[in-house]
C-alpha cells in the first residue's frame, strides 16, 4: 500500500511542484481518512458546493486519484447547480460515512514520504505526528498558485457520475407526477460493477430506491428446455420478472416478488417493493421480452483483459468453468438480442476501480 500511495504522492508532486510539506501531510490525511472530518448537514455541504463553484475556474477538469480508492474531485463552473452539484454533496456524504481509515494506516504514509526530497518534509511530518496529525488546510503557496477547489469523493462515485446523472433527473421525477416507480435497467458484462453501482445509485440519488437482482429469476434447472444454452436468458424466469416486478407500475402502493435461492432450489420469501425508483441489475436485464417496460437502460462494459482479470479474483477455482459457460452465454446474448446497441447509455468501466 505505502508504495502505492508514494506514487500516488509523486504524481501530485510533478503535477502541483508548488506543493509545500503540509500539502504532502494533507494528501496524506485525505487518502487515509476521507472527508470524515467535514461531515456535515446536506444543505450545508449544498451551500458550500455554491459558493465554490462561484470562485473556481470554467474548465471541467479529471478527477486526480489519491489512494485508498478516492480521488480529489474538482469543482469548476462547468458543473451544473441544479442536477451536478446536489448529486455530488450526497456522493461526499456517502464518501464520509464510507471511509474508515486507520491512524497507522496514516503514519504508513507518512513514512512513505519521507522518500521524497522535499525540503523541510521530515521536519513538518515529525512535528504533524507529535501534534496527533489534525486536519491541516492546503499551504498559502499551493492556494495561491492552483486555486484549488474540490471534494474527496470515492473513485467509483466520481467516475460514474456521467452514468448517474441521467438517472438523478429521472429520479426528481417523483410519484406525485407518475402512475408508480421508475424503472431502471443496469445491464453488462459479467465482472463490469453492475451490483455496485446499482448499490451506489441507491444510495446517492435524490429518492429511495429498490434494487432488484437478475440472480433472484434464475429459472430452476427442471424446468429449462433442453436447448436452454442456445436461448438468450434460457436460464432466466422472465414472465415471473415482468408478472411480479415490471408490470406493476400502475399500482397503488406496493408489491412484492419472491427471489429465487439457487443453493436451496426453491422460492425465499417475499421481498416488498415500495420506493418510487426500482433499480433492475444483472445480465439479461434488458432482454428484448422486457426492454419496454423500462424509463432508462445502461449498459455496463469492460475490456476483455480488463475483465478476465475481476473474473479470476473474484470466481477463483471456479474461474474456467465461468469462463467457458457463463461468460460465452452472456456474450451470445448480447449478440442475439443487440443489448449493448439499444442502451440509452453505454459506460466503460475499465479502470474505474484502480
Amino acid at each position: 500500500m505505502s508504495g502505492g500511495f508514494l506514487e500516488t504522492a509523486r504524481a501530485h508532486w510533478a503535477k502541483y511542484p508548488r506543493m509545500e510539506p503540509r500539502d504532502f501531510a494533507k494528501l496524506a490525511y485525505q487518502s487515509e481518512f476521507g472527508p470524515a472530518h467535514m461531515a456535515q448537514g446536506p444543505d450545508r455541504v449544498l451551500a458550500a458546493l455554491l459558493a465554490e463553484r462561484k470562485e473556481a475556474g470554467p474548465d471541467p477538469l479529471p478527477p486526480e486519484p489519491i489512494g485508498g480508492g478516492l480521488c480529489r474531485f474538482h469543482i469548476t463552473q462547468a458543473l451544473s447547480s441544479l442536477w451536478e452539484l446536489p448529486l455530488i454533496g450526497r456522493m461526499f456524504a456517502r464518501t464520509a460515512g464510507l471511509t474508515e481509515g486507520t491512524e497507522a494506516g496514516l503514519i504508513e504514509k507518512l513514512e512513505a514520504l519521507a522518500a521524497l526530497p522535499v525540503p523541510g518534509l521530515p521536519d513538518y511530518l515529525e512535528s504533524w505526528r507529535r501534534e496527533g496529525c489534525p486536519p491541516v488546510r492546503h499551504s498559502e503557496a499551493f492556494r495561491n498558485a492552483y486555486n484549488p477547489h474540490y471534494r474527496v469523493l470515492r473513485l467509483d462515485c466520481a467516475r460514474y457520475l456521467p452514468a448517474l446523472l441521467p438517472l438523478e433527473k429521472l429520479a426528481r421525477d417523483t410519484p406525485e407526477r407518475r402512475k408508480g416507480p421508475a424503472l431502471i435497467a443496469i445491464d453488462g458484462r459479467c465482472g463490469s460493477g453492475k451490483t455496485g453501482f446499482a448499490a451506489l445509485a441507491a444510495g446517492v440519488l435524490p429518492c429511495s430506491a429498490d434494487v432488484v437482482h437478475m440472480d433472484d429469476f434464475y429459472l430452476p434447472p427442471d424446468k429449462r428446455g433442453t436447448d436452454w444454452m442456445e436461448v438468450p436468458a434460457g436460464n432466466m424466469e422472465l414472465e415471473r420478472l415482468k408478472k411480479e416486478v415490471l408490470s406493476s407500475l400502475d399500482r397503488d402502493g406496493g408489491t412484492a416478488y419472491r427471489p429465487y435461492d439457487c443453493r436451496a432450489g426453491r422460492l425465499k420469501e417475499a421481498v416488498e417493493l415500495w420506493e418510487p425508483l426500482t433499480l433492475v441489475e444483472g445480465t439479461y436485464s434488458q432482454h428484448p421480452a422486457l426492454a419496454k417496460y423500462y424509463d432508462y437502460k445502461i449498459f455496463l462494459t469492460c475490456e476483455r483483459e480488463e475483465q478476465t482479470r475481476r473474473l479470476q479474483a473474484r470466481e477463483g477455482d471456479y474461474f474456467p468453468t465461468f469462463d467457458r459457460v457463463w461468460r460465452t452465454l452472456e456474450e451470445r446474448y448480447f449478440a442475439a438480442c443487440g443489448t449493448e446497441g439499444a442502451a440509452d447509455l453505454v459506460v466503460d468501466t475499465t479502470g474505474f476501480f484502480d
